[in-house]
């Protein structure tokens, strides 16, 4: 009898090692713009002095193909622009001369330079607006959500 029980316990071990053993593991999947795109939270300066924030950005993909992104302080905490810059994802950087604002009602032209991400969890671009001509805004910060929690590392 003991040893009836020891053959079922060990069955039901193998059993369970090998159901859970051929579990698939699922990948994330990312699409192109992935590590440029994702919630940035940033913080501007000007000359050295902070101007805004901290505040959250988003950038995604465009559907226009894989060169552009669009940069959107979609809740209007330091600019209420939404604009599409050029991306290389080889260098991770971006930048743009003069993007026009796809938010109706507030016409001006964006410009992007020096846009770079560092480590995969840090964002910095320098700034231009039309309507502030002349005032360029440093604008730097980190991933909302780190890379490696991203990936759950």
């Amino acid at each position: 009898m003991k040893k009836n029980k020891t053959y079922l316990l060990c069955s039901v071990l193998i059993l369970a090692l090998a159901f859970f053993s051929c579990q698939k593991k699922i990948e994330k999947e990312y699409n192109w713009a992935y590590p440029v795109a994702g919630d940035w939270t940033l913080k501007a300066s000007v000359d050295g002095e902070e101007v805004a924030g901290p505040f959250e950005l988003k950038v995604y993909n465009t559907s226009f193909g894989q060169d552009s992104i669009w940069l959107d302080d979609y809740n209007g905490n330091f600019y209420q622009v939404k604009f599409k810059a050029k991306v290389d994802m080889s260098s991770l950087t971006f930048q743009t001369a003069g993007s026009t604002n796809a938010i109706s009602g507030y016409d001006i032209n964006v410009k992007v330079m020096e846009g770079k991400v560092i480590n995969k969890d840090s964002l910095s671009f320098k700034v231009e607006f039309s309507d502030d001509p002349g005032t360029v805004y440093s604008v730097s910060g980190h991933r909302t959500t780190s890379y490696d929690e991203y990936m759950q590392r």
